[in-house]
């Protein structure tokens, strides 16, 4: 490789670097939420009902929030996953993937 090349290469990674860490800034300021949503189905406690008999009439699902660090902090979101929560996990999951891909480039 010549040394233009090797310049203009170099010139490109930067370039796709501040692009990356533009983007990363960008989505961090629309409150993104780092973690996952689970789902739960559950037995109630009453003597007669069907939760008892059988474990496909179980209630739920029931949805919770995982956040990190280490996924500890639960938070229980009801029996529907509100829109402005899973729009949050998104963006979050978007900044993770952007700062792998800056992390592979530099």
């Amino acid at each position: 490789m010549t040394v233009d090349k090797i310049s203009d290469v170099k010139v490109n990674l930067q370039d796709a670097i501040k692009d990356l860490e533009y983007q990363i800034q960008s989505l961090s300021q629309q409150d993104p939420l780092f973690g996952f949503v689970s789902s739960k189905y559950i037995r109630c406690g009453r003597e007669n009902c069907r939760c008892k008999q059988s474990p496909k009439s179980q209630h739920g699902p029931y949805f919770y929030l995982r956040l990190e660090p280490e996924y500890r902090f639960t938070k229980y979101l009801g029996k529907r996953i509100p829109d402005a929560v899973e729009e949050r996990i998104i963006i979050g999951s978007t900044i993770k993937e952007l700062e792998r891909k800056r992390k592979k480039l530099n």
